[in-house]
């Protein structure tokens, strides 16, 4: 176990990358691929909003995670839109293009046996008590445990507390990879920690935003991004963040806003939206990313 513990998610990752390569827990062959691995790796950042960084070699892949933004917030479970902007998709959809990695699917759309989506209820159980313990979404389901699932889903679960008027965040994986995934998922999360802020400062004025708490029970690298992490490490890492979400993208319940149709209902149907402007500067962002 490592734990790592900083303002800047840019300053944490450089040190990550820097334990991988030189320093890692471990070396496994998961599926025949050699990787140098942390197994429970902690990282606690301070100031989460500052949601990217900057390297020579490579920085955050601004387009994707554009996209990617895009595509959680529509709700959709289907890659036609995604798989544009990183091939890998094509190889994890089934023949009826669904995914079993759509985080805003599993968050937003998909509702449990209550009639509950995972954003509504961790909005619901801070509502009813500030001091809730049971403000918790759900990734990684019972049914996604099937032999031949070539779509694990990564994320198990996120967790959100209100303590001395501040929202924390919490979120666990079971996997991460630290090239190719870690750091774009932690933009949409730090996105998702903004907007449940928003939603919760109504009830709660004071309210602020707290820190982002992040365990990964297996932290990799693969053999084939060695030679990548030894030349980003020879340039600054420098930080870098999406604008601030300061207007909601969906409602309490998850779904995203009627006023942004024109945005989401092309995404679901696998097509870009028009450039517009909206009143939404994630929004704006994002259309810009993949423009």
């Amino acid at each position: 176990m490592k734990i790592y513990k900083g303002t800047y998610i840019a300053h944490i990752y450089r040190d990550i990358l820097n334990d991988l390569l030189n320093n890692p827990e471990y070396i496994s062959n998961p599926r025949d691929m050699e990787v140098r691995e942390i197994i429970n790796c902690i990282i606690e950042v301070q100031k989460p909003n500052m949601n990217m960084y900057h390297n020579e070699i490579r920085g955050s892949q601004q387009r994707y995670i554009g996209a990617e933004l895009l595509w959680y917030f529509s709700g959709s479970d289907k890659a036609s839109f995604i798989e544009k902007y990183a091939s890998m998709w094509k190889s994890l959809k089934d023949e009826t293009d669904h995914v079993n990695s759509a985080y805003g699917y599993l968050l937003f759309n998909e509702k449990n046996e209550y009639g509950l989506t995972q954003y509504e209820w961790v909005i619901k159980s801070l509502i009813q008590d500030k001091d809730s313990r049971q403000a918790i979404m759900h990734f990684n389901k019972p049914y996604h445990q099937y032999l031949g699932n070539k779509d694990q889903v990564c994320t198990l679960t996120s967790l959100f507390h209100i303590r001395n008027d501040k929202l924390h965040m919490t979120l666990n994986m079971r996997s991460n990879d630290v090239i190719l995934g870690f750091m774009t998922d932690f933009t949409f999360f730090n996105i998702l920690h903004q907007q449940a802020f928003i939603h919760l400062k109504k009830y709660y004025p004071n309210l602020e935003m707290g820190s982002y708490t992040h365990t990964s029970h297996s932290m990799h690298l693969y053999e084939k991004h060695y030679k990548k992490v030894e030349e980003m490490l020879k340039h600054d890492f420098i930080r870098d963040g999406t604008p601030p979400l300061f207007t909601s993208i969906i409602d309490e319940n998850g779904s995203y806003l009627k006023k942004y149709n024109n945005i989401f209902n092309p995404i679901i149907n696998g097509n870009n939206p028009e450039q517009v402007i909206t009143d939404n500067n994630i929004i704006n962002w994002s259309l810009k990313q993949i423009k």
